[in-house]
């Protein structure tokens, strides 16, 4: 355990306050005014063999002065050959929400080189030793590359100085532990990184030098993460980019997967450095985490695009801020990051992950985008509706684009990737029904949304259901377009006789689109989810949905018959059946605009005149 004396100067910091006027003394809001100080502590580390060894390290300390109360701690830890400066921006988005503490470790940022090699044992301890001599405690500490061993270790340790950990870019993958394999992927990730961060990262390893840098790679390289990981009794969010060829997503998903309570986010077009340019993202990561926390006090916006105040809301309910980029977010139970962009592109997407199942969000919103480019501002979003579209088995969000584009004149439109499928992994063992509602709804929780249009097409009418009997608050109304499975052919051979045969009658990039998406989930998958939705009732879990139903098919559907979707209306609390003539299974895609106008007609309940080629049953 370390020794230390800091004499009580930085509790004496962490309680100072000031008079100093604002930059405009005419003001009424006096400018929020930063403490920053930085001091160089000595200790002696006393492991089990009694082998005494001192060490010098670095704190950094800052704060924001407030009018009282008290304030988080976040405590920066960085990895191998780094030193605080690393953490410069991500400090400076944390300072508003808790006062930070960055720390230069043994050898590393100009400190002094220790007379022997450190284990990640003895860096946990310097930590503590900080700690508990600035009479700290539940702190959130976040480590960085071989900094998140640090701050495991700190929290296996000394759990009562620590409330949550978060592991960015977390070392050492233990399918690739070899130190060839690692300098390789560290090569690869400065073709990533922005000029600055290399050259902050060069000076860096040139300040701790090559020979103490050589010394603790063996220490990275032969700590085994994935194994003390499960002995962390705090909560764990593990945060990656998304181009990180160092920390993979399929190592950070195994790590989540260990920890008792664990969650993986991923920042969209971020390299290992993930913190740097991406550092406002991972902010609001960790303040969901941490969940007690105010949010962002700037602008921030429901799926609905309609600018709210974050503190008036539960942490659970926050909304995603409106921004043009795009993060990966996931949960054991869980987080997002709060920013959900206006953009009608599809590549504006939202993920969730609950353990190793993925489910993805690709938002248009064009009512909201198009008002605002006409120069009327944000328009009123009372009474806009947000759509969510649920796809079929071996299908993904690219089902749903054309009837997607319809309704966005509408309202906000969530087009969904489900576990498996699209651009999600796929898991280790099939996914329910219910499962997969669970998971739908818990990325609903955390995108803001309060109420939608739940629409399903196929064997997508089968998460959609589950998530209306589930969450009543989550569905308004439920949308079932070819519904499947018809109960008269519940079997594997009839379904592929059934869909063979219809796709002839459907268009042939429709085709094109059903044959790339299948070969994407697998084969492997697909069957194995065929047999979920085969075994899933329908017609009895249905009618214990609530809410009105709309029940949709072609009138050359081969897959949901007319005898089979009228029983389904007729089984719902509020059914009504909607049969649009000369469309197949796909009427969603080969008829768009009809479709939307009936989703339309059908939530307003309002009097529409169809068109000729349509008829209302």
């Amino acid at each position: 355990m370390a020794s230390i004396r800091l004499s009580g100067f930085l509790p004496f910091l962490l309680q100072r306050r000031t008079n100093q006027p604002a930059d405009d003394p005419t003001s009424a809001e006096p400018v929020p005014v930063s403490y920053r100080a930085s001091t160089t502590v000595r200790t002696t580390l006393r492991p089990g063999s009694g082998d005494h060894l001192d060490v010098s390290y670095r704190l950094h300390s800052s704060r924001r002065a407030t009018d009282g109360g008290q304030r988080q701690v976040f405590v920066l830890v960085h990895g191998i050959g780094m030193s605080h400066r690393y953490f410069a921006r991500l400090q400076a988005e944390l300072l508003p929400y808790g006062d930070t503490i960055v720390l230069d470790l043994p050898g590393f940022g100009g400190t002094p080189t220790p007379a022997r090699q450190l284990g990640v044992a003895d860096y946990a301890a310097v930590i503590a030793g900080a700690l508990e001599d600035a009479r700290l405690s539940s702190c959130v500490v976040i480590g960085h590359s071989m900094g998140a061993q640090f701050v495991t270790e700190l929290a296996i340790q000394h759990p009562e100085l620590v409330s949550a950990v978060v592991l960015i870019g977390p070392v050492t993958d233990t399918s690739h532990p070899s130190a060839a394999r690692n300098a390789g992927v560290l090569a690869l990730d400065t073709l990533l990184e922005r000029p600055v961060t290399n050259l902050l990262v060069g000076g860096a390893y040139l300040r701790c030098g090559i020979r103490w840098y050589l010394q603790e790679l063996p220490v990275m390289l032969g700590y085994r993460l994935d194994e003390r990981i499960t002995q962390v009794t705090r909560p764990v969010l593990i945060l990656r980019g998304s181009l990180d060829p160092i920390a993979t997503r399929t190592w950070c998903r195994k790590l989540a997967g260990a920890a008792r309570d664990g969650s993986v986010v991923e920042v969209r077009g971020q390299p290992h450095a993930a913190h740097r340019a991406g550092a406002r993202d991972v902010t609001d990561a960790i303040l969901h985490l941490v969940g007690s926390l105010p949010v962002r006090p700037s602008v921030t916006a429901g799926v609905d695009g309609h600018a709210r105040a974050d503190h008036e809301e539960h942490p659970s309910r926050r909304t995603l801020a409106a921004s043009s980029s795009t993060s990966t977010v996931s949960a054991e139970g869980s987080t997002t990051t709060p920013r959900l962009p206006r953009s009608g592109s599809p590549s504006d997407w939202r993920s969730i992950t609950v353990g190793d199942r993925e489910c993805r969000a690709y938002v248009m919103n064009d009512r909201i985008r198009d008002h605002e480019a006409r120069g009327g501002g944000r328009p009123s979003t009372d009474r806009i509706p947000v759509f969510v579209l649920v796809h079929g088995i071996g299908m993904s969000h690219r089902y749903f684009l054309r009837l997607g584009r319809q309704l966005s004149r509408y309202g906000t439109v969530l087009v969904i990737d489900l576990p498996g499928y699209g651009w999600t992994g796929r898991p280790a063992h099939r996914v329910t029904n219910p499962a997969s509602a669970e998971l739908l709804a818990t990325l609903l929780d955390h995108l803001g949304v309060s109420s939608s249009i739940v629409v399903g097409h196929s064997m997508g009418v089968q998460t959609a259901t589950e998530l209306a009997v589930q969450r009543p608050d989550l569905a308004s109304r439920l949308v079932l377009i070819g519904a499947a499975v018809d109960v008269r052919r519940r079997t594997v051979p009839e379904q592929a006789l059934t869909l063979g045969l219809n796709s002839i009658l459907e268009k042939p990039l429709l085709n094109t689109v059903q044959f790339l998406d299948v070969l994407r989930c697998g084969p492997r998958w697909y069957f194995a989810e065929l047999a979920v939705a085969m075994s899933y009732p329908l017609e009895e879990r249905l009618p214990l949905a609530t809410q009105p139903v709309l029940v949709l098919r072609g009138s050359r559907d081969l897959v949901a018959g007319d005898r089979w979707s009228r029983s389904l209306a007729d089984s719902s609390r509020d059914g009504t059946l909607v049969v649009v003539e000369g469309a197949p299974h796909a009427v969603h895609h080969s008829s768009a605009a009809v479709v939307a106008r009936h989703i339309i007609a059908f939530i307003t309940k309002a009097e529409t005149r169809m068109p000729a080629e349509v008829s209302s049953h």
